[in-house]
Parts: C-alpha cells; structure tokens; sequence
C-alpha cells in the first residue's frame, strides 16, 4: 500500500462503507433532497420528461434518471424493459448475462493476501480494525437473472470450513471469524455491460459494470462514473442552445441522448481495463490454472508484488477528474492522465 502513496501521491485508508457514506452526507449543503426509505417499482422515460415511481406511491421528476441502485438494479430492468420495447433485441439476452456471479463474498496499515487453489484471504488492516474477505470460487459459474440468496448458517458452515486455516504465526481464521462485529456471505459478480444508458435513463456504478475486489476498483470505478456523467450533465447545461433558454426549459431528449453517449464512450473501455485486471488478480491469486499457479508460487516471490501494485496504481492515475472544479492536487512518480489546469500547465511548461 506504501508503493500506491509513493507512485500516486495520495496515503490508502480502509474504511467501511457505511463510514464513508457518513462523510459525504455530512458534507452536502442540502440534505433535504436526499430520501431514504424509498424503492422504484416503475421508470417513465419520454421525449419530454423522466421520473419514477415509487413503492410509498410518491413520484420523483427530473430530466435524466440515473440507475446506481447496485448490481441487482431495478431501474437497470426496467431500462432494459423499454430499450426492447422500443427497439428489439437492442439488449441481447448475452448481455444481460454478462454480469454473473463468480466467487461468494498482519500490520496496522497493510493489504494481505493468502493464496491457495480456488480460494484467497485478503485483509485490510488499520491500527484499529482488521477486515477480512474471503474469495472463494464457485463450482459452477452463475449468470444473471439468476441469484445466490445466502443465509448466516451458510456463512457459518463456510467459515466452520476455514476455521483452522493459519492466517498469520499467530492466528487461524476462526479467531477473526469468533471475535468479528459482522460478517456476512454474499455472491459477487463480475462483468460490463455494452450498453449504459436508453432514453433519459442513465446506469453507474455496480448496476453496469461489477468487478471482484481483489484489486480495490469497484467503488473508486463507481466514483469515476459519477465523475464522468456530472461532467457531460455539466457540459450539456452549459451548452450554448441550452444556456439561452429560460432556466426552467430541459434538455431535448436528442441533446440528453448525445450528453449520455458521451459518458458511455469514455467510460466502456476504461472499465474493460478494470474488469479484466481485476479478474486476473482474482485469478492469479486462486491459481485458477496451472501457469497462474506457477506465476504467484514461484515467479511473483522472485521479482516481488511491485509490477501488480504498478499496474494498479497506472489504472487510477487515469481516472478522470470533475472539469469544473479545480483544487489543489498530489501527485506521485506516476502523472495523472488528466491533471488538475494548473498541474497540466506546469507539466507542459516542463517539457
């Protein structure tokens, strides 16, 4: 993790998603629009307007819907369901089944993994906490719609299976599993999906595109999403047909379509990189073949984690940044791809 701060500039820190998500409410100057205890049972997407309808009966308006309600998303269902009713077979059965799921769900500061043959451990560590995972493959490969609904007992009889497994010189994983504060089994999926957006519906984050966890991508790949579509709702805002009309006039559902198109473009092939890097850590650490088990066994000792944790640290260096915020930057022995402006200028003034 070290090697991370020294090529991109910025320290790691392990939180817990509920923590984070702490943060960046407690930082948002209208709390008010965010609803909570709310669910979509139905999306309504025309040339004029898009909103959805809720389970409590409520109904939410805007311009464009955006779907990061998960990899099991429902507004990424419905999308789907109004994509092939307007234009047929637009959402091929192959890419509905492209997400599927794969594997089940020491130091003060580090990343460990223990190797073995069809599964990993991976642990997270802070002075205070330690998180564990446990990567194990599946027998069978599972594809969408299809779901693994997991219950405690089956988390206990798989940790019971793990329990005797050393972790450290001290350690065996039962004693994580005995004293944790929660612990849960779920399925985890992997996979892109061709197609991000219909109509004024929009998908980010798990709900298109799921990675396994091995390489710590999936939620910074989330965040780059919001990234990039703010950008392209910001450019369409300010575009010079849009920025002449009145402040209550929206978007054409042609100029929301070319903003949506735009995000999709920048954000398909970055996400193929993360996908198929992801998968082969996940891979490579599970010797899910003979070469891989040869590569992390004997081939990885000699020359060190260094070329893995690079090429990570190459993959978040060219996340984008939000084009109309501009603050002071960090940066490493690795560039970022897209720089602060004044960064960028220093850089060319360099040269």
């Amino acid at each position: 993790m070290g090697d991370q701060y020294h090529e991109l500039g910025y320290p790691d820190l392990t939180l817990e998603r509920r923590e984070f998500l702490q943060v960046l409410y407690d930082e948002l100057p209208d709390k008010s629009k965010v609803l909570t205890g709310k669910r979509v049972r139905h999306v309504v997407d025309n040339d004029e307007e898009a909103y959805v309808q809720l389970t409590d009966g409520s109904v939410e308006r805007g311009d464009i819907i955006v779907g990061c309600d998960g990899v099991h998303s429902t507004v990424r269902q419905v999308m789907w369901d109004i994509a092939n009713k307007t234009i047929p077979n637009f959402i091929t059965p192959q890419e509905k089944e492209s997400i599927a799921p794969q594997q089940p769900g020491i130091g003060i500061n580090d990343m460990v993994f223990l190797c073995n043959q069809g599964y990993t451990f991976q642990f997270l560590t802070q002075p205070d906490k330690i998180y564990f995972m446990i990567h194990h493959k599946l027998p069978e490969p599972v594809r969408s719609p299809n779901r693994i609904r997991y219950t405690d007992e089956d988390a206990e009889a798989l940790a019971a299976k793990f329990a005797d497994h050393p972790v450290s010189d001290s350690l065996v994983f039962g004693d994580l599993w005995r004293n944790r504060v929660r612990g849960h089994l779920i399925s985890l999926e992997e996979g892109v999906l061709q197609h991000f957006f219909f109509g004024r519906t929009v998908l980010i984050g798990d709900a298109a595109h799921k990675v396994t966890p091995n390489a710590a991508m999936g939620g910074a790949s989330a965040m780059e999403d919001s990234i990039a579509l703010a950008n392209a709702i910001h450019r369409l805002a300010h575009t010079e047909r849009l920025a002449a009309k009145p402040a209550s006039s929206i978007p054409s559902k042609q100029q929301v379509t070319l903003a949506l198109q735009s995000y999709q473009d920048e954000r398909l092939p970055r996400l193929k990189k993360i996908h198929d890097e992801s998968a082969f850590v996940t891979r490579l650490q599970s010797y899910d073949t003979w070469f891989l088990y040869i590569l992390m066994r004997w081939v990885l000792p000699l020359i060190g984690l260094a070329p893995i944790v690079h090429n990570v640290s190459k993959l978040g260096a060219g996340g984008p940044r939000l084009e109309y915020v501009n603050i002071a930057e960090e940066s490493g022995t690795i560039p970022w791809v897209h720089p602060m402006p004044e960064r960028k200028a220093a850089i060319e003034s360099s040269a």
